[in-house]
């Protein structure tokens, strides 16, 4: 075996020392609290929109109250206009008086169906077809508890 390293020098040997570690402490620390400070803004954010949310709510249940107060009042006046006794007596002070006798008329039928075609419709109480208006009602009073 032949040496091939007879007649070099090594070269001089560099002097190694210990760096220190990077300091990431710090930045992760700034990182954190950037984080952190995000997080108690977007907090306060949407307390904020949640605290007036929850006022337009209490307003919207406070007309609700009043609708419902109004609509039973409304009611009340119209049961007493309706009363019976309330009703003789005001046709009692209009020269009105009970019948004697009751008696049915007989309508032909051409004469009904011209009625229902000027009046814009046939109404038939028994059909499955009923005014939009009513079913949005009921709709509205099933969810109103009403």
């Amino acid at each position: 075996m032949i040496r091939t390293t007879v007649g070099l020098s090594p070269a001089p040997r560099t002097q190694l020392t210990v760096v220190p570690r990077r300091r990431r402490t710090a930045r992760l620390v700034t990182v954190a609290a950037f984080f952190v400070s995000c997080l108690m803004l977007g907090a306060a954010a949407f307390q904020t929109q949640l605290a007036r949310r929850q006022v337009e709510l209490d307003q919207v249940d406070r007309q609700i109250r009043a609708a419902r107060s109004d609509f039973n009042d409304l009611r009340e006046q119209r049961a007493e206009l309706r009363s019976p006794q309330r009703l003789a007596t005001s046709g009692a002070a209009l020269g009105m008086r009970a019948a004697s006798k009751t008696e049915f008329v007989a309508i032909d039928p051409a004469v009904v169906a011209e009625v229902q075609q000027s009046a814009g419709g046939v109404f038939d109480p028994g059909s499955a077809a009923s005014d939009p208006l009513f079913e949005e009602f009921k709709i509205v009073k099933s969810i109103a508890g009403g």
